[in-house]
């Protein structure tokens, strides 16, 4: 403790604001240069009771907005500039005050802005005024970029209510469900990736590979503890539901590479991915979420293709238990499986104890 007194760079900043010479505050600590101290610090003073708690996720997206929506052309601006920042941002938030936030929240609202601005862009590159553009326009630009349609209905909905598009309407998507996912194809080539590339961290691999075989999101892998990890030298089962189940290569490996991985902080946390920032907590779920987004990879596109292929050859309850999902939900991604999907092959096998 004396020695971090003295060479600790989250100590000094400390000492910055015990003389006052830093407000306590969250926006002081935005600003300060030393970004991984500064963290340090905020989590630490958020946890005795000095800084309100907030959500971290949004802070990280208005920064993102801000970055975003600069330097547009007046033509785009005036319409791109109000949907992002008042109805993206407070229907996410919304979003999350009914639902609670998931790996998609942030992900999904940075989606929505950036297929408003493709939209716009084309609408500008055209000489198409919105508020007069017909219904056809928006047929075209689909056919050009179908996955872009369940994306592109809240823009249009929010043009059409404040009328600023008096002759746009949303096209209804066969499938919301099927929407959400990556055809059979692009999901074998990020199993495969998350499967084979070394160089990716273990936390994006596990988090993908579970995700993308089980269908469970990153704030159900990042909670996961050594508990839940049943490992007899041979074979690796883990529990995600009430029944355990025994995981394919190479996720055993790797599951255990990180149970094995040195921790020179927190060394008593239960915790399969602890913090490095908060003692006694887990890593923060946007971590590896943004990690699979550099890639180009969607984990709720993961989750959605896993879904598909689990509903496809599982009946409700199992599926359920396996899944997380709630019975109605599980009903609706074996509608959206009965197709297509019905005929695709199973990517797990998960043994029975």
């Amino acid at each position: 403790m004396a020695k971090w007194t003295k060479r600790s760079r989250t100590a000094a900043l400390l000492r910055q604001m015990l003389r006052e010479e830093i407000p306590i505050s969250h926006t002081a600590l935005d600003d300060h240069p030393a970004f991984q101290p500064a963290n340090l610090l905020r989590h630490s003073l958020t946890d005795v009771g000095i800084l309100k708690p907030r959500d971290e996720g949004g802070v990280r997206f208005e920064r993102w907005l801000d970055a975003f929506l600069s330097d547009r052309p007046d033509s785009v601006a005036r319409h791109l500039t109000p949907f992002c920042r008042w109805e993206v941002t407070a229907r996410t938030r919304q979003l999350i005050r009914q639902k609670g936030i998931t790996d998609g929240s942030y992900m999904r609202a940075r989606l929505i802005c950036r297929t408003a601005e493709r939209f716009l862009n084309h609408l500008d590159q055209n000489g198409i005024d919105l508020g007069t553009a017909p219904q056809s326009v928006v047929e075209q630009y689909l056919d050009d970029n179908p996955k872009e349609a369940s994306s592109l209905r809240n823009f249009l909905r929010w043009a059409a209510r404040t009328g600023r598009a008096r002759r746009l309407r949303p096209i209804k998507h066969p499938s919301g469900l099927k929407a959400t996912s990556y055809p059979p194809d692009e999901h074998k080539k990020w199993l495969q990736r998350l499967s084979t590339d070394e160089s990716l961290p273990l936390i994006t691999r596990i988090t993908g590979l579970i995700s993308g075989l089980y269908g469970r999101p990153a704030s159900h892998v990042l909670r996961l503890t050594r508990a839940d990890i049943i490992d007899d030298g041979n074979t690796l089962q883990l529990r995600l539901g009430q029944t355990p189940i025994t995981l394919p290569p190479p996720l055993p490996e790797l599951i255990r590479s990180q149970i094995d991985a040195p921790r020179r902080w927190d060394t008593d946390s239960d915790w399969l991915f602890p913090s490095k920032l908060r003692a006694g907590a887990h890593v923060d779920y946007d971590r590896p979420v943004t990690s699979l987004e550099a890639l180009g990879c969607s984990i709720v596109a993961l989750r959605g293709s896993a879904m598909l292929n689990l509903a496809s050859t599982m009946p409700i309850g199992p599926l359920c238990d396996l899944t997380g999902v709630a019975p109605s939900v599980a009903r609706r991604w074996q509608i959206a499986a009965a197709a297509p999907y019905a005929k695709y092959p199973a990517m797990r096998q998960p043994a029975r104890p």
